[in-house]
């Protein structure tokens, strides 16, 4: 695919194409398996290359959500993205010195590749125009000192992003944001969750504190992830609640946090074999 036939399927402007004006939405371009010259795009949503092969110079993107580059075998030189959700990078064999992209989430590859983490660290754009904060990406239509009156991408209703320096919080007043910055979790623990295995079955509303516990989510986000993606309020088993909330705001945490119990109990249960035997 051309740079023009690009330009067109996208329906993006020369500076939208060159990454000097963002582009709001996400992107499914599965289908192109070459990057075309110049194409370093700043992108809000999710950017899916999952069919290219290589990474040309000067391609060094801002993505929002995910970028998936599955199929990518050897990162160039120079190339470390900013990427607010997962970074994708299974079929990576070889980095070069210095590789060390900045990721909102995990990074998955079968090597051990380093990588910033961006924590609860926003991503912000033409200079404060636009902000992303928890996996939300929004445009900044007021700010003063540590309140931003925010709202969605071609959504009109506004919300409020509040911060104390170091954690975020987002709710539809500015009350609500204050009160999620304070009670950033539940009042859960996470010990009330380590007798969970993989496959016990879960409430929708035990899910959401289970996540939120975990991985220190906040309500807004939670509830913005939940119906953006218009999952039903059903029972899950911890392993669907995995696999629906990868790559998403604090997935890393969630899966660090069951693989950890997996293995407790593996050895536990060695332990109580071999004190059988004797």
């Amino acid at each position: 695919m051309t740079k023009k036939q690009l330009k067109t399927h996208l329906n993006i402007t020369e500076n939208q194409y060159l990454g000097i004006d963002v582009i709001e939405g996400s992107f499914n371009l599965s289908d192109i398996k070459k990057i075309p010259k110049g194409f370093n795009p700043t992108v809000g949503g999710y950017l899916n290359l999952s069919s290219v092969t290589k990474i040309p110079k000067g391609f060094n993107p801002t993505v929002g959500g995910y970028l998936n580059l599955d199929t990518v075998t050897k990162i160039p030189k120079g190339f470390n993205p900013t990427v607010g959700g997962g970074l994708y990078l299974d079929s990576v064999t070889e980095i070069p010195k210095g590789f060390n992209p900045t990721v909102g989430c995990n990074l998955y590859s079968d090597l051990n590749i380093p990588y910033t983490k961006l924590g609860d660290n926003p991503i912000i754009w033409e200079d404060g125009k636009y902000i992303l904060v928890d996996g939300i990406f929004t445009e900044v239509v007021y700010k003063k000192g540590n309140v931003y009156q925010v709202k969605k991408i071609g959504n009109p209703k506004e919300f409020y992003l509040v911060t104390d320096g170091t954690k975020w919080a987002h709710g539809d007043t500015l009350k609500e944001a204050y009160q999620d910055l304070v009670y950033k979790v539940t009042n859960r623990n996470k010990e009330d969750f380590e007798h969970l295995t993989l496959d016990s079955v879960l409430t929708f509303e035990e899910s959401i504190a289970c996540y939120r516990t975990i991985t220190s989510a906040c309500s807004f986000g939670t509830r913005d992830f939940v119906e953006s993606n218009g999952f039903e309020e059903t029972d899950r088993t911890i392993r669907e609640i995995i696999e629906l909330t990868k790559g998403s705001y604090g997935s890393d945490s969630f899966v660090k946090f069951f693989n950890w119990l997996k293995k407790t109990l593996d050895i536990n249960r060695q332990v109580f074999y071999i004190i059988e035997v004797q």
